[in-house]
């Protein structure tokens, strides 16, 4: 049932429209058709309004990256440009984290907060999320390296909430991907790349097309095609990384090794798994263990670097086509269809093969729940010496490494028209969106039960693992397919134009109506459902919602220079119930080269179909045990569980902005805004850390002697989170005669505050400026100096990140360093419709800063924010008819 603030909402719209369209037919009365004004060409949309208007610099903070910038940056993709900008300050996922659940994919989550806060639009509207959550199952979120690049127009972030326009997830801003529009001509071009330090071979390619001009030819068709192709970096291709020993570092042990190759555990001792001849299994080596894991006495050790990945290889192919064909000389009819495939593969590197050892788990068939396998080798076992059950920890390099791969398939298509008149303009469409996923996992799992058979029978060789019968193995051996769809149907209309006339100017508005139908269905392997599978990584969510939504907005002209803005959403769930997103803002410009703006919303962000649902996953990871019986405080690695809840409530937010907007001159702009979001019924999980800390038998799961197993965490309205920060956006242009054009440009944002608990129920703790429970460097800036003069362009662009107080392990580490990179274009365009550029990526060679707090089996740093690409060099050209 729709509850009155959404049909207070839909009268208010279904009245502008009947407003206008009113005014409209009584002054067609005096206006030939061929005469009728129409809007100016410079009228636009900006992302955070629906209401067109000549000026750009509205009520929001909306940092616009244009054609240029994307074509002359050091960066090669539409995700990477995003994650570079300010506001995306920290708490950051990529496609470097391919351990978690969303591997090859990449999102965007302004202000520190979860991808899931951060709304992305292709052409202002909605697109499919990816069908493999983050962030455990909480962070659904749209897959940025599905979306075109070389059709892109310009990029849009909004840094402000926006839940009033747009609904929920607009919570820390939006992401507007806006296409070409009536582009006319060819382009076609082609790149490759490589790493200074090798690897990452890199080549891409590009095609876009236009014809027809809407004006004159009453058309307009654009096509654009694009290929990127990269290959996989391993941890043993980096000096940093491919020994696996970090003692020379904070924190650093072996932490690259594993200690559980081949070893038996007696007394709480290891004991190196020897053959006859006192040899480990090949591919291993025989090394003291307290280096690795702190326990006593000798093992059969394994360097992983070989067998992790730090960078996944990936194939990504893209198509977009747009058209827009006049109809009459006020109704257009439009268009869209997206296509993109994605696919990446990468070694998992916290458990490249299989290893038989004590925590694991497997389901049960009957009842669904999880329960243990054991790693006693039998009695009987002929590599037994100790005629009882012994546990025992080795790996089955036999059964193959464990090469995970994505693939994706994206889509949209979307029909639509549209009319414009004097005072009224329409549009309605309908689209829909979807993404369908399969990640393979060739090798590295294990069948419980004829592996049980193997052991008990002696028919595994675990001296010589080469001489086992195949047979052996292939009964043993499980490769598995997970897959995961995402829909997304829907229909919108709206309307936008102006009212009557105030004395300081016309009334603007624009109200429509909205549908979706959202659903994600995420499923086990099978193996892992018929209680096959040892260690099951399990993700398992399905659930699917109706979505009903009306909004209306004001723009009203109080003074000739002093504008208000009043906005109203309400949305109504089939799920979970109704939210209302009010908003309102002003501006107002005393002089001519000053604007002061400033808003407040309400907004809220709904349940996620993952969180909501009655979802269960089952990941590995690894967090600081203080009560670990060998070595306290040190890192362990137990099964984490976390379980949905159909009762969440939404995330309640309230945001405020208040900025100065100075523009001296034409050639200078300089704005200064300060924003604050609020969040209340905050949707998450306990810190494991800090569960771990409080030992609860109910969450905390040990063996007999005290080892961390399993952790139980619980989706949950938690208290609150309040962040705040300063944006600084700064432009300056000078024009030379004998010189050329020098533009400078920098944004920066620092993060004053980020408040959350530690715990459910805890009280506040600012994160900012630490890796208290997250990485969120205080300062982050984008500075670009640029030069072009004839043929010639140069870019010079300087990231910086500053570094952050070290909470996690503050023992071992008192503060993280600071980060900066320098990207360099050089751009010739010499020859008639031809430009070749090079592209350097991380000129000075930075490599990230050590954290103590990470060494583990991928990488001593904050893998979110940084990779060990280093150097990179990209040479490319462009031809354009």
């Amino acid at each position: 049932m729709i509850r009155p603030s959404l049909s207070v909402l839909a009268f208010l719209s279904a009245a502008g429209a009947c407003g206008a369209a009113q005014a409209q037919t009584t002054e067609n009365l005096s206006i030939q058709p061929d005469t009728a004004p129409s809007h100016s060409v410079a009228d636009v949309i900006v992302t955070g309004s629906n209401i067109r208007r000549a000026n750009t610099e509205g009520f929001n903070p909306v940092q616009v990256i244009g054609r240029e910038e994307i074509e002359t940056s050091g960066k090669a993709t539409t995700s990477d440009i995003l994650r570079s900008i300010s506001a995306n300050t920290g708490n950051g996922t990529n496609e470097t984290q391919n351990s978690g659940w969303s591997s090859g994919a990449a999102g965007i989550g302004l202000r520190g907060l979860s991808q899931k806060n951060t709304l992305v639009l292709l052409n202002g509207r909605r697109v499919a999320n990816y069908g493999f959550p983050g962030g455990g199952l909480s962070d659904t979120f749209v897959n940025l390296n599905a979306l075109p690049t070389v059709a892109a127009q310009r990029l849009e972030v909004l840094k402000d909430g926006a839940s009033a326009v747009y609904g929920s997830d607009a919570v820390a801003g939006v992401t507007n991907i806006i296409t070409r529009q009536n582009f006319q001509g060819l382009e076609f071009g082609a790149s490759y790349g490589v790493a200074d330090q090798g690897g990452l071979d890199t080549t891409t390619a590009k095609l876009v097309a236009g014809r027809g001009d809407l004006e004159t030819d009453g058309y307009n068709i654009l096509l654009s095609l694009e290929a990127y192709t990269r290959n996989r970096l391993d941890q043993d291709q980096r000096d940093l990384t491919k020994s696996g020993i970090y003692t020379g570092l904070p924190g650093g042990r072996w932490n690259g090794w594993s200690a559980k190759g081949a070893r038996f555990l007696v007394n709480g001792a290891s004991v190196p798994f020897l053959n006859p001849q006192g040899q480990c299994p090949e591919g291993m080596v025989l090394t003291a263990s307290a280096p690795i894991d702190g326990l006593a006495g000798n093992t059969c050790a394994i360097n992983l670097a070989p067998h992790t990945t730090l960078i996944p290889s990936t194939d990504r192919y893209q198509a977009y086509l747009f058209g827009t064909k006049r109809l009459t000389s006020e109704i257009e009819a439009f268009g869209e269809v997206l296509y993109s495939y994605v696919e990446g593969a990468s070694l998992f590197g916290s458990s490249p093969f299989f290893t038989l050892e004590g925590g694991r788990f497997a389901l049960n068939a009957q009842t669904g729940l999880a329960e243990p396998v054991s790693n006693l080798l039998p009695a009987n076992n002929p590599y037994n010496p100790y005629g009882v059950a012994t546990p025992i920890e080795y790996t089955f390099f036999d059964l193959g490494r464990t090469l995970k791969t994505n693939e994706s398939r994206s889509y949209r298509a979307l029909a639509g028209v549209r009319g414009r008149h004097e005072r009224l303009d329409w549009e309605a469409a309908v689209f829909a969106s979807g993404s369908d996923e399969r990640e393979t996992v060739s090798g590295g799992f294990a069948n419980r039960w004829t592996l049980a058979d193997a052991l008990a029978n002696g028919t595994l060789n675990l001296h010589n693992p080469s001489a086992t019968p195949q047979a052996v193995l292939d009964g043993i051996r499980l490769s598995t397919l997970r897959p995961a769809e995402s829909r997304l149907y829907g229909a919108d209309f709206k309307v936008s134009g102006e009212f009557f006339n105030l004395p300081a100017g016309q009334i603007g508005y624009a109200a429509g109506v909205e549908f979706r139908h959202e659903s994600l269905i995420s499923s086990n392997p099978w193996q892992i459902d018929a209680g096959l599978q040892v260690r099951p990584a399990i993700a398992a969510v399905d659930g699917e919602r109706d979505v009903w939504a009306a909004y209306a907005e004001f723009n009203i002209p109080v003074l000739s220079n002093l504008d208000v803005q009043i906005a109203g959403r309400a949305d109504e769930y089939s799920d979970f119930g109704s939210a209302f997103s009010p908003k309102a803002g002003l501006r107002w410009q005393p002089l001519d080269w000053l604007a002061l703006r400033a808003s407040a919303s309400r907004g809220f962000r709904a349940p996620s179909l993952s969180e909501n649902s009655a979802s269960t996953m089952i990941s590995y990871g690894s967090v600081i045990d203080p009560f670990d019986p060998d070595l306290p405080n040190s890192r362990q690695n137990p099964t984490f569980f976390t379980v949905g809840n159909t009762n969440l409530e939404p995330e309640k937010t309230r945001s405020y902005n208040l900025g100065l907007v100075f523009t001296p001159t034409r050639d200078t702009a300089l704005s200064i805004d300060w924003y604050q979001i609020k969040l209340d019924n905050l949707i998450g999980t306990g810190n494991t850390t800090a569960i771990v800390q409080t030992n609860n038998p109910l969450d905390v799961i040990r063996d007999e002697r005290g080892k961390l197993q399993a952790v139980y965490n619980r989706y949950r309205n938690l208290t609150a989170l309040e962040t705040s920060g300063i944006d600084v956006d700064f432009s300056q242009r000078w024009r030379t005669e004998d010189w050329g054009v020098f533009t400078l440009s920098s944004t920066y944002t620092h993060l004053l505050e980020y408040k959350r608990p530690n715990a459910a129920g805890g009280p506040l703790l600012d994160y900012a400026g630490s890796n208290r429970g997250g990485t969120l460097p205080a300062d982050k800036a984008t500075t670009r100096i640029a030069w072009s003069q004839n043929a010639f362009d140069a870019n010079l662009t300087w990231y910086y990140t500053s570094g952050y107080d070290q909470i996690s392990a503050a023992a071992l580490q008192s503060e993280v360093d600071a980060y900066n990179q320098v990207d360099l274009y050089l751009g010739w365009s010499g020859l008639e419709r031809v430009t070749v550029y090079a592209k350097v990526e991380n000129l000075l060679d930075e490599a990230p800063p050590i954290d103590a707090s990470f060494p583990g089996i991928r990488a001593p740093y904050d893998f979110g924010q940084y990779d060990l690409r280093g150097r990179y060099f990209r040479v490319g050209f462009d031809v354009r008819f």
